[in-house]
This record gives C-alpha cells, structure tokens and sequence, in this order.
C-alpha cells in the first residue's frame, strides 16, 4: 500500500459495542456467507471494517502466488493539488495492483 500524500485515519470509537454484537450475531453471518457460497470457510475469515482512512491518492498490490519470488516496482509522483500519478514495473511472477486516479479523492469532512 502506497499513500504518497498521507492521510486521516478514524477508528470507531465504542469497539466494545462491536464486540459484544459480533458475540451475538457472529455466527448467523457466518450461516449466511455460506449460504450464499461467498468462499467463508471459518467464522475467522468474516472481517468488520471497523475504521477508514481518507487519502487523496493511493496504490496497493497484492502477490497472487509468491513461489516463484514476485517483485513489483511502484514509483509515484504527487502533484501540488493533492493527487499523484503512479508507475507499476512487475519486475517477476504474478501481481495484482491498482490505484487512485491520478486526480485528487475527496470525501466529505476530508480535510
């Protein structure tokens, strides 16, 4: 993951609300996901997204199979308005990746 102007992270701020409804109802999600052939094969593999991070631009890679040594190359530029432009080189093996526009991300409240 690549954040080349930085960036705002905010978390929730009660995380024992969550807890105890993820106790209650956990295993319900779980029934469902599997239900619906969503690929879940443990309850450990339900994440809850429980914060954000609000960027400007971004980029971020994902090694698909790592045996053969995967290398990638990412070069990026930031530009005076708050984006950046992004240069990918996949040097070897099989990498997924992706990025932000190259103009700015606004959110609202993003400051």
């Amino acid at each position: 993951m690549s954040l080349p102007n930085g960036g705002h992270h905010e978390d929730v701020i009660r995380a024992q609300v969550f807890e105890d409804y993820i106790q209650a109802y956990g295993d319900s999600w779980f029934t469902w996901a599997q239900k619906n052939r969503l690929g879940v094969e443990r309850l450990e593999d339900l994440i809850l997204v429980s914060g954000c991070t609000f960027v400007t631009s971004w980029a971020a890679a994902a090694f698909v199979d790592d045996t053969m040594g995967a290398q990638i190359s990412l070069a990026s530029r930031p530009f005076n308005n708050g984006g950046a432009s992004f240069v990918w080189s996949n040097i070897r093996g099989c990498v997924l990746h992706h990025n932000s526009r190259f103009e700015p991300v606004r959110s609202p409240g993003y400051v």
